[in-house]
């Protein structure tokens, strides 16, 4: 029986509902399941991550404010219902939202969960200005009984219209009715009045976390509070990589290990063992076409804020300070080179080296230890903020956060270009007689054992380590 047939109540999702201005939760719902009737495409882009398959013949109908035809869940009440049909196969989902400060509540969650399960739902999606890492990564818990027999999923609001003006800018929909419907959802959801709002602040536990590090205390008798800023770094990381996906005009993505991607426990695990071991946070993320992932790292005992990219060195050199030169011809434009520091890593046993991207671009060999000939492994540029007491500031740090991954992205990231082989060349007829002669005298001098180790080389050396002093670089809010 199609899930239609059990609704008691329910209308059609309209693009302009004639609610009251209080109803702020039920008009976003309203305004956003209609653009999922009218605009496939982005109906694809967000359902598809929660496991819908909407091909071109898929019709997709979206109702709100439902009701069901069954005694046991005639209080139940969520704000939306999705049905995607395609030939015989029916999907549907649950929808639940809330705006402004409201959060959603584990109790509400598991009621809905457990209609959907009565019902044959597959799904029950969640939306509200709170974050996720992952769509599976639920902010908030319910029953690992309920949630293995319904799929739970979440977005967050800024989520929603990301992907909205990534279609939008890169003229995905190409139908101009479409297309200016999909642009008046984003005005509207850009507007104060709507109720979507970006994420601000940091949860206590942040705090709490901070100043246990900075006094030396152990943090597992906190493990609530770990918890806490554990799950506001997660969401201050999602909210990072959306605010970089709007401003590049491309999908910036966090990177998740296989492991984590359907088991949101052992990452938050793994993540209290950090943290209690190391006393930081780390993450990364990729920007399609950038030479490489950018990592951040939140370090509690320095508070400092680190922001870098590291490039495989090129192989194709003969001489270390090549390398130096390679990445320092890339960045010959930034102004502000004393902001940043470049970090070489040595094959072998060698210590890192470290300098201001100032004095590298003057003097490359101070990159380069002595008596080394060694071709380094891979090259880092990173920016090194000291936040002090502006990192355990629960809106301080959010700020700090976005201006200074924005200035990175802006001065460093988008100018750099990732090392890549020269294609081989046809070689002369001439090349090919002296090639052939080459080997012939090899195999000759192999054969008379006249080969001699003078090309070795010597690794002895005393490393040159500069480390410069770290310092607070203002943020630039565009990039």
């Amino acid at each position: 029986m199609p899930i239609t047939d059990k609704l008691k109540t329910g209308e059609l999702a309209r693009l302009i509902p004639t609610l009251p201005d209080s109803k702020k939760e039920e008009k976003a719902t309203s305004v956003l399941l209609s653009i999922f009737r009218m605009v496939p495409s982005f109906a694809k882009a967000v359902l598809e991550e929660a496991g819908a398959s909407i091909g071109v013949r898929a019709k997709i109908e979206c109702y709100t404010e439902v009701t069901f035809n069954v005694d046991s869940l005639k209080n139940i009440r969520p704000d939306g219902l999705i049905v995607v049909t395609t030939g015989n196969k029916e999907w549907s989902a649950l929808v639940e939202s809330k705006v402004g400060n409201a959060s959603l509540k584990s109790e509400q969650l598991e009621s809905y969960a457990v209609a959907a399960k009565e019902l044959g739902i597959d799904a029950l999606i969640t939306i509200s200005n709170e974050f996720a890492v992952l769509p599976t990564h639920h902010p908030v818990g319910i029953s690992k009984i309920l949630s293995r027999k319904v799929s739970l999923f979440h977005f967050s609001w800024l989520s929603v219209i990301s992907k909205a003006l990534l279609l939008s800018d890169n003229k995905v929909v190409d139908d101009p009715e479409q297309a200016f419907l999909l642009a008046e959802m984003i005005r509207y959801f850009n507007s104060s009045t709507s109720g979507v709002s970006a994420f601000t602040k940091m949860d206590n536990g942040w705090r709490e976390v901070c100043d246990r590090v900075q006094q030396g205390s152990p943090l597992q008798s906190i493990e609530s509070d770990i918890k806490e800023s554990i799950g506001s770094w997660q969401q201050l990381l999602k909210y990072l990589s959306l605010k970089l996906s709007i401003a590049t005009a491309s999908a910036v993505e966090l990177i998740i290990e296989k492991k984590y991607q359907n088991n949101p426990e052992l990452k938050l695990s793994d993540s209290i063992s950090s943290i209690i071991k190391d006393n930081s946070l780390s993450a990364s993320m990729t920007i399609p076409n950038a030479a490489a992932p950018i990592d951040i790292t939140a370090d509690f005992i320095r508070r400092t804020l680190s922001i870098s990219m590291k490039l495989q060195a090129p192989q194709d050199i003969k001489r270390p300070t090549a390398a130096v030169n390679w990445l320092t011809r890339q960045l010959k434009d930034v102004n502000e080179k004393e902001s940043f520091v470049v970090r070489i890593h040595w094959p072998k046993r060698i210590p890192m080296t470290v300098s201001s991207l100032a004095n590298a671009s003057e003097n490359p060999d101070i990159l380069v230890p002595e008596n080394c000939k060694d071709i380094p492994k891979s090259i880092e540029v990173a920016i090194v903020v000291d936040l002090a007491g502006r990192f355990r500031g629960s809106k301080t740090f959010v700020d700090e956060s976005e201006a200074q991954l924005k200035y990175f992205y802006k001065k460093i990231g988008q100018k750099l270009s990732k090392w890549q082989a020269k294609a081989p060349t046809i070689k002369k007829p001439e090349d090919k007689a002296k090639s052939a002669i080459s080997i012939a005298f090899s195999e000759e001098a192999d054969r008379l054992e006249l080969l001699n180790d003078d090309n070795d080389i010597d690794t002895s050396y005393q490393p040159n380590v500069l480390a410069p002093e770290s310092q607070s670089i203002p943020g630039d809010d565009k990039v």
